[in-house]
């Protein structure tokens, strides 16, 4: 474990670590190490994406072995093809998170996005949006037919579409913001502790909620792991991110865990091997079973309070909406603004690049909001640092950076905004959701590597086509540090 300090900054999940070292548990990291060297065809994007099986195919990067697929596929447009099938799956992972009730036949956009996507499409020579395009894009990674303009050109198309359905799915609710509080510190005390991740249906977590309230002989908790879950008024308590989880799961507090959409499956091998039990969207049974299945493990293991000694958590405010953000949030409009969002990887050790970069751009002046884990790590070393409060605002993790861009345009103050720096990437939804912003005009840069590094003609065709409409999307070969993206947000 003497590396341990590359896996996280959190002194309390340094000592988790151990313990579950000496369970004997292999959690993210190890997997993680297992996998070493992962694929460096998928890393680079040239391993074929398109519909077809006659392969797999793959392209030598050095230019020593295969240089076409089997049907004469060519390097660009591999690379090309890649971009534009994990856009398409972001786009779907957007569209998912639409309420059902309100999934559009016609994409829809705010005055202010919509306006942005308009010129963004005028600049490229491209027609109005639809959801046909979901359908042409399938159709095109059915078969190789296009060139790698094309495809790149409708993978910016469903970036774009992304944009719209995230506005969509947002959090329906009129207030201004919602009260959150985020750290270990939420799991002080002795408590039945229930917990959710990833995306569970809202009336599991309600009933879960009002079940929850009746507890009148051993206290009984609601916690988040690494979601950002809506209930009475307020956002669940977070009680670590999402790369955290099964580090909190394996610590032994948590006594029952529902698992909503998106929840990854080493977590449920966890909690099978740990014997807690497990939710599934709340299909084995309604609330009140589930909680005197999380009862059963409480009284079946011994107490201890893991986390007294944690710092305290502070409670903060989350802005929702494009239109509460600006008088919300103090911003001066006519300073530097900078956002900060993201999920974890164990390709960057967790916790540090997002805490470390908003301390630096605070110190060069910026004012800071983020989504996501990382919004989460910068609160947590707000709590646990005695030095003047850090300033940052905390952002809606659905819409993530939207808002706030949004926000901006509307009152004509987009040029404030520095950049958008992604620190981690989990999913399809924040890749195309990354190339939206930048389309619409934003500088937009991921701190991880994207398998699009294979091709130098596709890279540059990308950064020519958002340049057009004056963004970009920064990206490199190997995984970021805070002085580089620093360096990026303060040298446009």
């Amino acid at each position: 474990m003497e590396t341990i300090h590359l896996k996280t900054v959190d002194p309390i999940s340094q000592e988790l670590l151990r313990s579950a070292s000496r369970q004997g548990l292999d959690l993210p990291w190890e997997r993680f190490e297992k996998l070493q060297p992962q694929d460096g065809f998928l890393r680079l994007g040239l391993s074929c994406p398109f519909g077809c099986l006659q392969g797999p195919c793959r392209i030598d990067p050095f230019g020593r072995g295969p240089a076409k697929g089997v049907c004469g596929l060519a390097r660009e447009e591999m690379v090309a093809g890649l971009l534009l099938r994990l856009c398409l799956q972001g786009t779907m992972e957007a569209l998912e998170a639409v309420p059902s009730g309100d999934r559009p036949r016609a994409i829809r956009y705010s005055r202010a996005l919509g306006a942005m996507v308009s010129q963004a499409l005028a600049k490229n020579d491209q027609h109005d949006l639809s959801l046909d395009d979901i359908f042409k894009s399938s159709m095109l990674l059915s078969r190789p037919s296009s060139t790698y303009w094309q495809l790149l050109a409708q993978a910016l198309r469903l970036s774009l579409l992304t944009l719209g359905f995230q506005e969509q799915g947002a959090l329906a609710t009129t207030a201004p913001s919602l009260p959150c509080t985020a750290g270990y510190a939420t799991l002080a005390g002795r408590a039945i502790r229930i917990g959710l991740c990833g995306e569970p249906s809202t009336r599991l977590v309600f009933e879960l909620g009002k079940e929850v309230r009746r507890m009148t002989t051993t206290p009984a908790q609601l916690v988040a792991l690494g979601s950002w879950l809506e209930l009475d008024g307020r956002f669940l308590p977070i009680a670590c991110t999402s790369g955290e989880s099964e580090l909190l799961v394996s610590s032994g507090a948590i006594h029952l865990l529902v698992a909503g959409a998106g929840t990854d499956p080493g977590l449920l091998s966890l909690c099978e091997k740990l014997k807690i039990p497990v939710v599934v969207n709340g299909q084995d049974g309604d609330a009140e079973e589930i909680v005197g299945r999380a009862r059963k493990c409480f009284e079946s293991r011994s107490q201890s309070d893991l986390f007294g000694d944690a710092p305290p958590v502070p409670e903060c405010q989350v802005l929702l909406s494009a239109s509460t953000i600006v008088p919300a949030s103090g911003w001066d409009l006519t300073g530097k603004i900078g956002l900060i969002g993201g999920s974890d990887t164990p390709q960057l050790s967790l916790g540090k690049l997002p805490a470390d970069l908003a301390q630096a751009l605070s110190e060069k002046g910026l004012q800071l909001a983020g989504w996501g884990d990382a919004a989460l790590w910068v609160l947590k070393k707000k709590s646990a640092s005695d030095e003047t409060a850090l300033p940052f605002l905390a952002l809606a993790n659905r819409q993530g950076p939207l808002a706030a861009v949004t926000a901006l345009a509307g009152v004509d103050k987009l040029e404030s905004l520095q950049g958008i720096c992604f620190t981690g990437m989990k999913s399809c939804l924040e890749l195309s959701a990354a190339l939206g912003l930048a389309a619409i005009g934003c500088r937009v840069s991921v701190a991880t590597p994207l398998p699009i590094q294979g091709s130098r003609e596709v890279l540059d065709a990308l950064s020519r086509l958002l340049q057009q409409n004056g963004g970009q999307l920064r990206h490199s070969d190997h995984p970021a540090d805070a002085r580089e993206l620093t360096e990026w947000f303060t040298n446009p």
